[in-house]
């Protein structure tokens, strides 16, 4: 079967289970839409698709994610040329929402259980993403180390993210209380089960609101302020490039936008020439020239 020789491929590749899942659901989107095979269409047709979908208002990370899905496809059983008259769809650049050091304050002291406080308090602590905390394990967790390990992040790659000494003390109240067996934080189907992310994003816009908090958020908002705020507090982009897992650091560049003050707190090397005189000029022959 085609979709079983796309999986297959697409393990052999390397690539994330979230991505196969993925994938395999923007194919079966477009066999839908069309009643047919992907093989008995023609270009026009995914031209037209591409169509329906920005008429849609669809996203362009989801044209992203379609085209990557259709080109992967079509390269599998060597028709590249499916994809000829679609351009591929370009990620605007926006600025990403971003609460204060305050709001966040506002925000973890709103947490009305030791769940809600322990999970968004570990979010913005280590700057994690919601797909990565629901797949937490204690195994994970290495306190001595004041280490997280994201054993599969956003496109495979295993990394670690900071813990806290805070964050820390607050997890291990947390495992006192709940004693989570596999998964750091389970569902309500048993403790075998990773809790969802819906679950997660319904507490977030709960406690925004009982913070008072007016900008529009979500659960990765609490990531693009801790970036934020470690290069509000003078580290490098590498680095937080590192702790965010971005495998490109031009991802990571986005953070100059959010916070351009960061760019204003730079030193002018003018300012480290100690043997160099600038005075003011008296009169206008001293410029060589003159306004007319």
């Amino acid at each position: 079967m085609l979709k079983d020789k796309m999986i297959t491929d697409m393990i052999v590749h390397g690539y994330a289970k979230k991505t196969i899942r993925s994938y395999t659901n923007c194919m079966i989107i477009l066999t839908r839409h069309f009643q047919k095979s992907p093989l008995d269409l023609e270009p026009i047709d995914i031209y037209n698709f591409f169509l329906y979908l920005r008429l849609r208002n669809r996203s362009d990370s989801s044209l992203i994610n379609f085209y990557s899905a259709f080109l992967f496809f079509y390269s599998i059983i060597d028709r590249k040329e499916m994809m000829q008259l679609v351009p591929f769809p370009k990620r605007k650049r926006t600025v990403v929402s971003v609460f204060s050091q305050s709001e966040i304050v506002g925000f973890l002291s709103n947490c009305r259980t030791v769940w809600e406080k322990i999970v968004f308090t570990l979010l913005y602590s280590s700057g994690i993403r919601i797909g990565e905390v629901v797949n937490l394990q204690i195994s994970h967790i290495d306190f001595e180390r004041k280490a997280i390990l994201i054993e599969s992040g956003k496109g495979g790659h295993a990394r670690y993210a900071l813990l806290a000494d805070k964050t820390a003390s607050l997890l291990k109240q947390y495992m006192e209380i709940y004693n989570p067996k596999t998964y750091l934080f389970f569902s309500r189907k048993g403790k075998d089960y990773a809790a969802s992310a819906r679950s997660i994003q319904a507490a977030f816009q709960k406690i925004r609101k009982l913070a008072g908090i007016q900008k529009y958020g979500t659960v990765h908002t609490l990531r693009h302020s801790f970036a934020t705020h470690l290069l509000e507090d003078g580290y490098g982009l590498v680095y937080i490039q590192k702790l965010l897992g971005h495998a490109d650091i031009k991802t990571t560049l986005v953070y100059l936008h959010v916070s351009p003050n960061s760019l204003l707190q730079i030193t002018s090397p003018l300012e480290k020439i100690v043997n160099i005189k600038l005075g003011m000029f008296e009169n206008k022959n001293q410029y060589g020239f003159q306004f007319r």
